[in-house]
């Protein structure tokens, strides 16, 4: 275990009871994201740092009865709240995992996979190597989170900083967070909101 997964742990311990309630906020874009990744009945969907598995119940509905959802998630705090999510809506076709990026063993290839507000999961190239060598050429990929404002909104960029201290250990590329994952792909295309301060990248591995 990397110090930094060691450290996002630590991060989420205090955080997981009151996460849903604290990014209610972020619901547009995390459907935006959602459907984004275009997803079809039988379908294989990776959500790469479920957290409390706010995004599984769509996901599962997307790929239905013959699909599969794999979430995975390096908080035990968050997965508790995330498999008990899975459990009440009775979500048959989603498996969770206790991992990180760095290690997680999917099980299945998938045809789509998804980072919902994972900045810190996004920024290591190795995560996303090891992650990827269980997909294969083609499958789509879709990413949204917090990017900082443009360069002259200071005062923004500060607010952004202090406010999101209790999610990102890392604050690493806060300024185009989704430069790693192009790397990957054979194209991609960012979409920013306005005035600037979230993203939705999509992409399609190489």
């Amino acid at each position: 275990m990397t110090a930094q997964v060691e450290a996002a742990q630590r991060l989420y311990a205090g955080l997981a009871q009151s996460y849903d309630d604290e990014t209610r906020f972020i619901t547009g874009i995390r459907r935006q994201a959602i459907e984004a990744l275009n997803l079809q009945p039988g379908e294989t969907v990776v959500d790469s740092g479920c957290g409390t598995g706010w995004c599984l119940p769509m996901l599962a509905e997307k790929v239905g009865s013959s699909g599969h959802v794999v979430g995975f998630e390096p908080s035990p705090d968050m997965l508790a709240i995330a498999q008990a999510r899975v459990t009440q809506r009775q979500l048959t076709n989603t498996h969770l995992l206790h991992a990180c990026g760095n290690t997680v063993a999917l099980g299945l290839i998938p045809d789509a996979i998804l980072f919902s507000y994972t900045h810190d999961l996004i920024r290591s190239r190795e995560a996303l190597i090891h992650l990827f060598k269980q997909a294969k050429t083609g499958t789509r990929i879709v990413a949204t989170g917090t990017k900082l404002f443009p360069k002259w909104f200071f005062p923004g960029n500060w607010y952004l900083r202090y406010t999101h201290r209790v999610t990102i250990t890392n604050f690493d590329g806060l300024e185009r967070p989704w430069t790693f994952l192009a790397e990957f792909c054979k194209h991609h295309e960012v979409t920013t909101t306005v005035p600037g301060s979230r993203y939705l990248f999509t992409g399609t591995l190489a």
